[in-house]
C-alpha cells in the first residue's frame, strides 16, 4: 500500500467517525429537547391545578400565610419562566414552588373531598415532575458528556451542539457551598 493510499483510508474513516458522532449527537441532542418539553408540560399542569387548591385552601379556611406563599411562588414562577430564565434559575423557581405547594398541602391532614382532589393530584403531578427532571437530565448529561469527549467533541462542534444546562437548582447548591467550612 502506498502512502498516499493509507492517507486516504485514515481520512476516510476518520470522516467516518466524525459523521457517526455527529448522528448520535443530534439523535441525544432531539432526546433531551423531547425530555424538557414533557417537562414544561408537567410543570404548566401543576400550574394550571393549583388556583383549585388555592380556593379550596381558602375555603377550608387553612393558614393563610402559606396560602400566600404558594400564589407568590406560583406568580414567581410564572414569571421566571415566561422571561426565558436559564435552566438553574428556573429550577430553583419551580423548588420553591413545590416547597410552598406542600407546606398547604401538608397543613390539612384531614381537609375535606374539595381539598384533598386538588391536593392528591398535585401530589401525583409532582411525583411526575421529579421523573420528567431525572429524565431530562439523564439525556442533558450525556450529551455534555458527548460534547466533551475526545472522541465526539470535534463532532458536536461540526454539528453546532452546545452542553445544555441541567435542570438543577444550582441557588440551593451555592448556598450549601458557602455553609460549608473551609
Amino acid at each position: 500500500m502506498t502512502l498516499v493510499t493509507c492517507v486516504a483510508i485514515v481520512i476516510a474513516v476518520g470522516a467516518v467517525l466524525v459523521l457517526m458522532g455527529a448522528r448520535k449527537i443530534k439523535a441525544r441532542q432531539e432526546t433531551a429537547r423531547a425530555a424538557l418539553a414533557l417537562l414544561e408540560a408537567e410543570l404548566e399542569h401543576r400550574r394550571e391545578v393549583i388556583p383549585e387548591l388555592v380556593r379550596a385552601a381558602v375555603a377550608a379556611d387553612l393558614d393563610r400565610a402559606s396560602i400566600n406563599q404558594l400564589v407568590g411562588a406560583r406568580s414567581w414562577s410564572s414569571v421566571v419562566r415566561e422571561n426565558d430564565f436559564d435552566l438553574p434559575r428556573r429550577a430553583s423557581a419551580e423548588n420553591t414552588l413545590s416547597a410552598a405547594l406542600y407546606e398547604v398541602i401538608w397543613s390539612a391532614p384531614g381537609a375535606t373531598w374539595e381539598f384533598r382532589r386538588p391536593a392528591d393530584e398535585l401530589d401525583t403531578i409532582e411525583q411526575r415532575i421529579v421523573g420528567a427532571v431525572r429524565v431530562y437530565n439523564t439525556h442533558a448529561d450525556a450529551l455534555v458528556r458527548l460534547s466533551r469527549s475526545p472522541l465526539t467533541a470535534l463532532s458536536a462542534r461540526l454539528a453546532g451542539v452546545e452542553a445544555p444546562d441541567l435542570f438543577v437548582d444550582s441557588v440551593a447548591l451555592d448556598a450549601v457551598r458557602t455553609r460549608v467550612p473551609a
